[in-house]
């Protein structure tokens, strides 16, 4: 029998917080650049050795690949500082096995989940790779959005920043730190559940008030710039949210978020895949 909520795990899986859905038509200023292929016909080449050990072009590749899918340009001298670091990394790496530092414990637990990182951006890759997002659900799915964003109560967008915090107890204690003028974005980076906003001190981003989950939207709207509202309960914890800024809406053309919106159809679909797993899995 399983012993958990299907709906936390997946929520702690994906981050989701405050955001109910990936409406992307609102992100012409952060477009996603898309990464070039980088290819090699002799992709195991040996590039360097390090005490013997080979550093390949596969290698080399496969981190430029990642630089590049962060906006990242790549010029020649990108790609010698890579080598390089590679060559730090085998340096320091080799050592760390002499020194057996690799079978204490809790190094071997980080290594366990680096490891089942990899696995798990191979297997959605693979699934990606033979069930591509086509470019009709991509305009689809644009043009559902673009409807959402006629209702009234998107005239406005909103930039927000969240605490997210596991109990009532804790979210008062937080919110009478801020009635004494405590730094939001130091308390959210402090003890903000929501990992990836609280490494940006809270900021969500800009949102329209469908984008997020009841009854947060009509706290957004209550909420005038730089105010700081009182805690919020959800089925995700409990909030404690800031409107940074407010300014009027303006979609973005469709080419301006294409990749945005497809990346949104991408994270939707992870989620389900990982449902449909769930579905079948012994979790006690």
């Amino acid at each position: 029998m399983k012993t958990f909520r299907l709906t936390n795990m997946l929520n702690a899986l994906f981050c989701l917080a405050l955001i109910s859905t990936s409406l992307t038509v609102v992100a012409a200023d952060k477009v996603t650049k898309e990464p070039k292929a980088l290819t090699s016909s002799d992709a195991q080449k040996v590039l360097k050795t390090v005490n013997g050990v080979a550093i390949t072009r596969d290698q080399l590749n496969q981190f430029l690949h990642n630089l590049q899918a962060q906006g990242q340009k790549i010029t020649p001298e990108v790609e010698n500082a890579i080598l390089n670091e590679l060559i730090v990394r085998e340096l320091v790496a080799g050592d760390a096995h002499k020194k057996k530092i690799d079978t204490l414990p809790e190094v071997k637990a980080q290594m366990k989940l680096v490891q089942q990182q990899v696995l798990v951006d191979a297997w959605f890759a693979d699934y990606f790779n033979q069930n591509p997002i086509k470019d009709e659900q991509v305009r689809e799915e644009y043009n559902r959005q673009l409807e959402s964003t006629k209702i009234g109560k998107n005239s406005n967008e909103y930039a927000v920043s969240q605490i997210l915090l596991s109990s009532e107890q804790e979210a008062q204690e937080v919110a009478k730190r801020l009635e004494n003028n405590e730094s939001f974005e130091r308390i959210a980076q402090e003890k903000s559940m929501d990992k990836p906003s609280a490494a940006q001190g809270g900021k969500l981003g800009w949102l329209l008030p469908t984008m997020i989950v009841k009854p947060l939207d009509d706290i957004i709207l209550s909420l005038k710039k730089g105010s700081v509202s009182n805690p919020v309960q959800t089925n995700l914890g409990w909030h404690i949210l800031k409107v940074d800024d407010v300014r009027k809406f303006k979609p973005a053309p469709y080419d301006e978020v294409k990749l945005n919106v497809t990346k949104g159809l991408m994270d939707a679909k992870r989620k389900v895949l990982v449902e449909e797993l769930a579905k079948t899995a012994v979790i006690k």
